[in-house]
């Protein structure tokens, strides 16, 4: 089932065409500058940029904004804070927040692709801590994590505990290649 999620433009993006993928073979949204003139951003230069629309997430799932590649090689201008996380609980207008990685200045300009919004699932989780054994900062958790039973919430998802036999591999190739 595609999950459908609640889009209201913003008085910016009025014009504007909803976000959409670049193709069937793309996971992120394009997500476009919906500013009113040209933006000039000298090199370090920081600018939190409209994208014309706010959205609302159900439960379960959650937006995360990041670079687009070519843009972030190309040009220069990466998200900061990427990702960006967009919570279920926000029902505001979507800004990105973008800096010039480059050494000479960047030009945008209304409707250039500057992000990518990617809608993943995500769960709340319950603790389940463990109180007779003392991780020392040198210690690895997972030699403590051998626990099979791990309780939990009756609505939270069940706590996925490392794969033994690949940790185990890990630490025999570890121990291989230090010599010891």
């Amino acid at each position: 089932m595609v999950p459908k999620l609640h889009i209201i433009r913003t008085s910016d993006g009025v014009d504007f065409p909803l976000p959409s993928y670049e193709s069937k073979h793309h996971v992120g949204l394009l997500l476009k500058a919906a500013i009113p003139t040209v933006l000039k951003m000298d090199p370090s230069e920081r600018a939190l940029i409209p994208i014309g629309f706010g959205i609302g997430i159900p439960s379960g799932l959650c937006g995360q904004i990041v670079s687009l590649p070519e843009t972030a090689k190309e040009l220069g201008l990466i998200v900061l804070d990427a990702p960006q996380i967009v919570n279920p609980a926000d029902r505001n207008a979507l800004y990105v927040l973008v800096q010039n990685a480059s050494r000479r200045q960047i030009i945008i300009h209304r409707g250039d692709a500057i992000a990518q919004l990617v809608i993943l699932p995500v769960y709340q989780v319950c603790w389940n801590e463990i109180t007779d054994k003392t991780l020392s900062s040198t210690q690895d958790i997972s030699l403590i994590n051998d626990q099979e039973d791990t309780p939990t919430e009756n609505n939270a998802p069940q706590p996925a505990g490392p794969n033994k036999r690949i940790v185990k591999n890990v630490r025999e190739r570890t121990k291989a290649s230090n010599g010891s």
